[in-house]
């Protein structure tokens, strides 16, 4: 089953996280991480940059997932991650509203490449944070050639 592509530029609900000193400890820690900004109990205590994976990847992508009408499945793999963020890196403490959408469907060969975009603007001063963009391979799910289902 081909994705539908008409839910491109689609936005999901926002959700809320709040990034926790010990979050950013046991991620850092899982990493095999020395940089002590990251075990900090200080103001100096910041985030590894892709600790928004905790936040990102895993919530903003669920709520995509979750979208009957979307037609995923699970013939996926990851394609790739990327993270634009704003003027500073996310700390304990940040309460974050985090905004998912379907940024892009494009199709490569027998593939779909779903392009899911998350941005987590700071609670209190609406300042971006971070930009979260993960593409998501669907393997083998591209309409044949000539098939219009799914097709923009």
């Amino acid at each position: 089953m081909a994705l539908n592509r008409d839910k491109v530029g689609t936005t999901y609900p926002a959700y809320r996280y709040e990034v926790a000193r010990e979050k950013i400890r046991e991620y850092a820690t899982a990493l095999g991480e020395t940089d002590p900004r990251y075990f900090s109990e200080g103001d100096d205590c910041v985030a590894p940059p892709t600790f928004a994976a905790c936040f990102t990847v895993t919530k903003g992508g669920a709520a995509v997932f979750a979208d009957p009408d979307l037609g995923t499945h699970p013939a996926l793999v990851h394609g790739s991650q990327r993270y634009t963020f704003g003027e500073r890196p996310v700390a304990p403490g940040d309460v974050l509203i985090c905004t998912p959408r379907v940024a892009d469907i494009s199709v490569r060969g027998s593939n779909e490449m779903l392009v899911i975009e998350v941005e987590c603007r700071d609670e209190a001063t609406d300042e971006l944070v971070v930009r979260s963009e993960a593409t998501i391979v669907f393997l083998g799910s591209a309409p044949a050639e000539g098939d219009q289902e799914g097709a923009a």
